[in-house]
């Protein structure tokens, strides 16, 4: 009898354990495990050929359906067209501290849904940031609410950018848009990175304002990002 209560003990602590913690080697499988992650599938583009304009600015074609509509886009290095609406990544309001980069077309993903509040599209893309050092850590994103500017107010922004994904936004439980900032966590000697602190912001008018929302991801080796454990007691 002692035994089976023993053995029956393990078998919990082991079950609680492998809930509690599980590890990831993709920010994006991470990120569309939250309960209310917006975007599912990327845009799948017209071809896999990336352009050369007059201006000599590489780009991609991408065409979607959503709400009864289609939807053309045309991907740019430095800009984004939705049904020949023109969105320059210079003019988003970007999060402190962000400043825009050139995309690479070919790098790019582009999601598309449906806002429930109004039945307003949204639309988010992502590309890789163009550098070197620990440029592969970041990626540019950017967020368009109403991306055809009709019957509503339109807004363009530029999220955070390390470890960044449009798989990371999010629509709250009060149909608040919020998306990750994650910043590094140091050992107790301040000098090694051993994980992120995941902390969640939203846009109130045009200030970009914090939500109740953080959780931590520890590395499982510290300095290395690419493979980490994300805790569920933590949150």
């Amino acid at each position: 009898m002692k035994i089976s209560h023993t053995l029956a003990v393990v078998l919990t602590v082991v079950s609680v354990s492998s809930y509690a913690a599980r590890s990831y080697d993709s920010y994006d499988t991470f990120y569309a495990e939250q309960p209310d992650a917006l975007f599912d599938n990327s845009i799948k583009q017209t071809s896999n050929v990336v352009y050369s304009s007059a201006n000599n600015e590489m780009h991609t074609e991408l065409m979607s359906k959503i709400n009864g509509k289609t939807i053309n886009i045309d991907l740019g290095e430095k800009s984004i067209a939705v049904n020949g609406g023109m969105y320059r990544y210079s003019n988003a309001v970007a999060f402190p501290g962000e400043y825009p980069s050139k995309i690479n077309p070919a790098s790019g993903d582009v999601y598309l849904a449906l806002l429930p509040k109004g039945r307003r599209e949204i639309l988010c893309w992502q590309g890789d940031t163009i550098g070197a050092g620990e440029a592969d850590r970041h990626k540019q994103v950017y967020l368009l609410t109403n991306p055809m500017g009709k019957d509503g107010k339109t807004e363009f922004l530029h999220l955070p950018s390390l470890f960044a994904s449009c798989r990371a936004v999010l629509l709250t439980k009060d149909g608040k848009l919020a998306f990750p900032k994650n910043s590094y966590l140091f050992d107790k000697e301040h000098e090694t990175r051993v994980g992120l602190l995941v902390s969640y912001y939203t846009l109130k008018g045009a200030h970009f304002v914090p939500i109740k929302r953080e959780t931590r991801i520890q590395f499982d080796a510290p300095e290395n990002p690419f493979r980490f454990s994300h805790d569920d007691q933590l949150d």
